[in-house]
């Protein structure tokens, strides 16, 4: 009888192992996060000097059967020249325009405007600008794009 149960248990234990084999495997639901940061930044006035810096920050979401998730956000400040200049930035966060498990499109903008005095109610030029990130299901990624809508008022730069 005690033969009868101990074969029992190793035919148990054997079945028991042949299931973990067949079972899928434990990695295969996890995701991996991965953050590009894109530096741009404006020069505003009637000169090329740096006036503030914007981050378009670009985060992926994949897991075992690839692209899954992607999100941004946009967030700024002025250096001195551009707190001198009483430069204002209102963002709207990037959103999706096109998403599937194969390509990502995000679109966001900065509105830009200068006032000579801070403290004036009176402001002066503003400007729109659109920030663009394409993420594809596979392959290099291309870096975020930024463009002005008026190059003369507040150029937009990226750096390296």
């Amino acid at each position: 009888m005690n033969v009868r149960r101990g074969q029992r248990l190793v035919a148990g234990a054997i079945a028991s192992i042949g299931m973990l084999a067949l079972a899928p495997a434990a990695h295969a639901d996890d995701k991996s996060v991965t953050t590009h940061v894109y530096k741009f930044y404006h020069a505003g006035g009637f000169s090329t000097t740096r006036t503030g810096e914007i981050d378009f920050t670009v985060t992926e979401t994949r897991d075992g059967s690839g692209l899954v998730d992607v999100k941004g956000t946009l967030s700024g400040h002025n250096n001195v020249q551009g707190s001198a200049l009483g430069i204002k930035m209102d963002f709207t966060q990037p959103y999706v325009v096109s998403g599937d498990k194969g390509r990502y499109e995000l679109k966001g903008s900065a509105t830009l405007q200068s006032c000579i005095v801070k403290q004036l109610p009176v402001c002066g030029p503003s400007v729109e600008v659109t920030f663009n990130a394409v993420v594809n299901f596979a392959g290099p990624q291309s870096p975020a794009t930024a463009r002005s809508s008026n190059d003369s008022v507040f150029s937009i730069y990226d750096t390296p």
